[in-house]
C-alpha cells in the first residue's frame, strides 16, 4: 500500500515538476526592445512605400524637356502661309502636350494618391502645354497684325481656334492650381485629400476634351487658307483696265504708279482688300500700255517694255497670295530694271 502511495506521488511530484516548467513566464521585454522593433516596421514599411513610388515613377514614359524659345523671328519676313503653318505646328504641339500632361495626371493618380515626386513629373508635361497655348496665341496675334484686313475667311477661322485655345488655358490653370495645392498639402506633411485627387483629374479631363476639340477646329486651317488666297486671285483676275495709257511715256508713267501704290499700301507692312484691288487696277492699266506702246523706238524711246508686261500680274498675285516678301523684292528689282522715271507731258 505504501509502495503503491509513494509511487502515486512521486507521480504527481514529477508531473508537477513539469508544469511547473512549461507555465514559467518568460522575462518581460524591455521598452528599449519594443522601440527598436516598431523603428524597425516602420522603416520597412516606408522602404517599401517608397519602393512603390520609385517603380510607379519608373514605370511613367520619361518626362519631356521644357522647351526653349528659338531666335527671334521677324514675321513680316514670313509669307502668309509659313506664319500659317507656324499657328498649325504651334496648335498640335498644344494638342499633344495637352493629351500628355492629362495622361500624366491619371497615371500619377490611378492609386488615388499623389507623391511630391509625382508633382513634379505632371507639371513637366504642364509646363509643355501652356508653352505651345502660349505660343500658338502669340502666333495668331501676328497674323492678326498683319492680314485682318487682307483675310476675312482666315479670321473667322482663327476666332473659333482662339476660342477653344482660351478654353483650354482655362482648364490647364485649373491643372496648375490643383497641383500646387496638392504640392501645398504634402510640404505641410499632410495626407492628400480625396476631394483634391478629384479634383486634378476632373482639369485634366477637361483639358482633354478641350483639346479634342481644337483638334476638329484646326483640322481644316490650312485648307481654308488655300481656298481664300485662290479666291483673291480669282477675283482680281475679273479686273479689266479702265484707264489705259496713250503713249509710252503715260505706259512707263503708269508702270511707277503702280509700283509707288504698292511701296505706300505696304508701308505699314500689310495690305487691306481694299489695296489690294486698286494696286490690281493699276496694274491691269500699265499693263495694257506696255502691251500697246512698250515696243522698243518710238517717241519716248528707251527699254522694250513688253517684255514686263506679265509683271504686273506675277507681282499682283504674289500680293493676293499673301507672300510679301517676294511681291516686295520682286517689285524692288522691277523698278529697278525700268530705269529712270519719266516726265509728265509738259513737265521738266
Amino acid at each position: 500500500m505504501k509502495s503503491m502511495l509513494r509511487t502515486i506521488l512521486s507521480t504527481f511530484a514529477l508531473a508537477s515538476m513539469i508544469l511547473a516548467c512549461g507555465a514559467q513566464t518568460p522575462p518581460t521585454a524591455s521598452s528599449d526592445v519594443v522601440g527598436t522593433a516598431v523603428a524597425g516596421t516602420q522603416q520597412s514599411q516606408a522602404l517599401a512605400q517608397a519602393t512603390v513610388n520609385s517603380n510607379t515613377l519608373t514605370a511613367m514614359p520619361t518626362a519631356p524637356a521644357t522647351p526653349t524659345p528659338g531666335p527671334t523671328v521677324e514675321y513680316v519676313n514670313l509669307t502668309e502661309e509659313e506664319l500659317a503653318v507656324l499657328i498649325d505646328e504651334a496648335v498640335a504641339e498644344a494638342v499633344t502636350a495637352t493629351e500628355q500632361t492629362t495622361s500624366a495626371v491619371t497615371t500619377t493618380t490611378t492609386d488615388s494618391a499623389v507623391t511630391t515626386e509625382e508633382v513634379a513629373y505632371v507639371y513637366d508635361y504642364y509646363y509643355n502645354a501652356d508653352y505651345y497655348v502660349q505660343t500658338a496665341e502669340d502666333l495668331m496675334a501676328e497674323y492678326y497684325t498683319l492680314y485682318a484686313d487682307l483675310a476675312t475667311d482666315m479670321i473667322t477661322e482663327l476666332n473659333g481656334i482662339e476660342s477653344e485655345l482660351s478654353q483650354l488655358n482655362d482648364t490647364l490653370t485649373s491643372i496648375d492650381s490643383s497641383l500646387q495645392e496638392i504640392s501645398s498639402t504634402l510640404e505641410q506633411g499632410l495626407a492628400v485629400a480625396e476631394e483634391s485627387i478629384a479634383q486634378l483629374e476632373s482639369a485634366a479631363q477637361q483639358a482633354q476634351t478641350h483639346a479634342q476639340e481644337i483638334q476638329t477646329q484646326a483640322q481644316d486651317m490650312l485648307s481654308v487658307l488655300q481656298a481664300e488666297q485662290q479666291g483673291r486671285v480669282d477675283q482680281l483676275a475679273q479686273i479689266q483696265p479702265n484707264n489705259i495709257p496713250t503713249d509710252k511715256i503715260t505706259a512707263m508713267q503708269s508702270a511707277f504708279d503702280f509700283l509707288d501704290f504698292a511701296n505706300t499700301a505696304m508701308s505699314d507692312n500689310k495690305l487691306s482688300l481694299d489695296e489690294l484691288t486698286n494696286l490690281a487696277q493699276l496694274g491691269k492699266n500699265a499693263q495694257s500700255g506696255f502691251a500697246t506702246f512698250g515696243g522698243a523706238g518710238g517717241p519716248g524711246a528707251g527699254p522694250d517694255l513688253t517684255q514686263f508686261s506679265g509683271k504686273f500680274d506675277e507681282i499682283t498675285t504674289q500680293f493676293a497670295r499673301g507672300q510679301m516678301p517676294q511681291a516686295r523684292g520682286n517689285a524692288s528689282q522691277f523698278e529697278s530694271a525700268l530705269g529712270s522715271r519719266p516726265s509728265r507731258p509738259g513737265r521738266p
